[in-house]
Formats: structure tokens, sequence, C-alpha cells
């Protein structure tokens, strides 16, 4: 054994040897010395002492010499020992009483509206809800969440009142500037189509065929219309590129922002709607049009459709591992990241402001870690049974015998110093005994 790898219980047992081997000598040196039988006497109790308990010590974990009565006697009472670990570990670590009089020390609301109101967690839910909402769009056998969402969608419109949506639709188009911007593009539509060859000549063929309406059956009228042909006064090519120029003229001036022909068109389109809808059979009109809508309109169709489609293409980004809603449709994420952040906003200000709810809260996470901890006792047990049930007696010793060693390694050294000192004082009373 290498020096070096002994303890200090092992270097202080050799040491109290190699002083009784002195003292031994020093005895067979001066036989009438009593020093020296003295000396003898307590390194022979010291000696002993210390044999005692290294024996003993050493029967806890195994055989010392090779003893077989009553000897390593944790390896043989190894279950008793785990179950004892087990008991210690559930009923004074883990028992009900430590359990709640810690959690009664704990603030658990505040602690969870902490954590919620934290900005890495607003975000991390956000996102993780965004996934959801995601999942939820791509996940098969959509066709009742079509149909729920078509009947909500009917609902709603069956809610509405015509008047009441044309109405708000005018004021959104005019507060938003959006009716400048139709105009304009209609305007810009028309224009193109005008200034097509096709337009002048169907314009060409519009006045024919009215000149001929307006002639037919009248002698006078046919032979002022001849003489006009005739004498070339009247040109239907050069009026219908007139009229063409014209109407291009117009489109142009309308199409330009702001400009006065667009307000005026505005301004009548406005008025004559005002008109119209203060009547009465625009109204029933109207009304009639929505219900035909609603019955007839196949909104559960086509929710559906649209969420096949939907699913294909995000399946394949998916696929690609690209974010869907990020690459297609940005505005639709902004807009649901939007709403779920006003929810979280929300549902935070009311746990924050409503007392009863807090409380109610509070209670269910109370309870749920309670019961979560009490539950642990018997999951704590199988751990500690499982775990120590794996060890070999050899490792089970190094378990026990590192977490108790110094004191372990004491109680041998106190051995040898506690037989030193009872040698000395039963020499004292020996001699003390001889004398008298």
């Amino acid at each position: 054994m290498i020096w070096s790898n002994w303890n200090k219980a092992d270097k202080t047992l050799l040491f109290v040897l190699v002083v009784f081997l002195f003292c031994l000598c020093l005895h067979l040196s001066y036989p009438a010395s009593l020093l020296a039988d003295g000396m003898l006497f307590c390194a022979e109790a010291a000696l002993v002492g210390g044999l005692a308990d290294w024996f003993a010590v050493t029967a806890l974990f195994e055989k010392p010499l090779g003893f077989p009565y009553h000897t390593a006697i944790l390896p043989r009472r190894r279950d008793s020992f785990i179950q004892s670990s087990v008991t210690l570990v559930q009923k004074e670590f883990f028992s009900k009483r430590k359990i709640f009089h810690h959690l009664e020390r704990l603030h658990l609301m505040p602690m969870l509206l902490e954590w919620l109101d934290h900005p890495e967690t607003r975000a991390r839910m956000t996102d993780r809800l965004l996934v959801y909402a995601r999942n939820i769009l791509v996940r098969e056998g959509s066709g009742e969440q079509a149909a729920v969402i078509a009947e909500r969608f009917k609902d709603t419109l069956a809610k509405v009142e015509p008047e009441d949506f044309f109405g708000e639709f005018g004021r959104w188009l005019s507060r938003s500037g959006r009716d400048h911007e139709i105009l304009a593009k209609l305007a810009a539509y028309g224009y193109l189509q005008v200034e097509k060859p096709e337009t002048r000549k169907a314009i060409e063929k519009y006045l024919q065929d009215y000149e001929k309406e307006r002639t037919k059956g009248d002698f006078w009228s046919l032979l002022a219309a001849g003489f006009l042909e005739a004498t070339n006064l009247v040109d239907l090519e050069e009026a219908a590129e007139l009229m063409q120029k014209q109407l291009l003229s117009i489109l142009e001036e309308l199409a330009k922002p702001e400009s006065r022909l667009q307000e005026d068109l505005l301004s009548l389109f406005y008025e004559k709607s005002m008109v119209l809808n203060l009547d009465p059979a625009f109204h029933q009109l109207l009304h009639d049009l929505k219900d035909s809508l609603l019955e007839d309109l196949p909104l559960g169709e086509a929710v559906q459709r649209t969420f096949t489609h939907l699913r294909a293409h995000l399946a394949e980004d998916q696929a690609r591992e690209v974010d869907p809603l990020a690459e297609h449709l940005p505005v639709l994420q902004s807009r649901l990241a939007g709403l779920i952040g006003e929810e979280y906003q929300r549902i935070l200000d009311l746990l924050k402001e409503d007392e009863e709810l807090r409380r109610s809260v509070g209670h269910f996470l109370y309870d749920l870690i309670a019961r979560s901890a009490l539950h642990a006792q018997t999951l704590v047990g199988v751990v500690v049974t499982s775990v120590l049930s794996g060890l070999t007696d050899k490792q089970l010793n190094h378990l026990v015998y590192d977490k108790v060693e110094p004191d372990l390694l004491w109680i041998r050294m106190n051995g040898s110093i506690v037989g030193a000192g009872i040698g000395l004082i039963m020499f004292v009373i020996m001699k003390f005994i001889e004398l008298n």
C-alpha cells in the first residue's frame, strides 16, 4: 500500500504500533524502570483501543480479517437500509408538514405575474400562440372548423343592416381617401380601354347604327342624311375619333389626384348615394339581396377550399423549413401577433385588478403545487429505491462511507487516544494498590 493513500486513522494506528514496539524494547532493556513499565502499559492499551475501533468500523462495511460473525453489516442489511432511507426521505425531507410550510412562505401570484409580465416571457408566449394558430390552419380535417367559421360569418352578416353597411362603407371611403384611389384606378383602366382602335371602331359603329335607327321610315330624314353624306359635311369616322379623344381627355382629367372633375364626380356620387339610401324600394332590394346571399352563398364550401389551398401552401413551406406566415402572409402574422399581444395584456390587467380572480388563481396554483409535491413523495421513494437497489455492495459501502468518512476516522483515532488515557489511569490505580 502506498503511504500517500493511507488515511490519518491508519497512520495513527501504525504510529501507535511503532510506539508500542519501542516501549516493549525499552521495557525489556530496563525491566525495573517504572517509567518504561508505564509507557508500555499505555502503549498497549492505545494499540488495543485502536485495533478494536478499526475492527468495529470495518465490520460495518465488510468482514475484517475474514471474520464472519456479525460483520459486513451494511451489505447484509441493505434492504432495511434502503427502506429506512426511503422512509427518511419521504417522511422527513418531503413530509406533508414541511411541504405546506414551505409553500405558505411562497408568494405565488406576485411571482407568476412578474414572470408573465417579463418581455421575454411575453414574446415567447406570443410566438407559441402564433405557432399554434398556424398549426390549426395546416391541420387535417378542417371541415368542421370551416362549417363553424361559415356559420358565424352568416350570423354576423344576418345582423348587419344593408343601409348601415353602405353608409359606413361610404364614410370609410371618404375618410381613408380610398374613393379617390379607386376612381383614379378606374379612370386609368378606362383610359387604356378607350385608346384602343377597337374602341374608335365601336363608337363609329354605334353612330352608324344610331343614324340608321334615327332615319328609319322618314323620307326627309333619309334625304337629309344622304345629302350630308354626299357633301361630306358629316364624317362618322371623324366624329368617332373626336369622341374618342374627348373621352380620353375626360378620363385623363379624372385620373389626376384631387382634380376638379374627380371632386365633382365624387360629390355627385355621394349625393346620389344618400338619396338612394333613403329610397324604401332600394332598402327592400338590399334586404332581399342579403337574404338571397345568405341562403344561396356556399360559404362553407368556400371556407373549406380556402383551408385546403392554404394548408397545401403552408405544408410546402414547412417542408422547406420556412415560416409560411412570415413569407406569404406578413400582414396576417403581424395582425395575429397584435391581437394575441392585446389579449395577453388584457388578461394580465384582469389578473392585476380583479382581487377575486387573483385569489382563485393563487388558490388553484397552491393546490396544484401542493398535490404535485405530495405525489412526489411516492415518486421520490421509487427513485431512491431504484438507485440504491442498483448499487453493488462495494458501491453502497462507498456511498455511505464517503459521507461519514471524517467521523469514522476520528472514531478510530479516538480509540487509540482513549485507550492510552484509560491505560494510564489503570496503571496509576494498580501501582497505588500495590504500594498500599
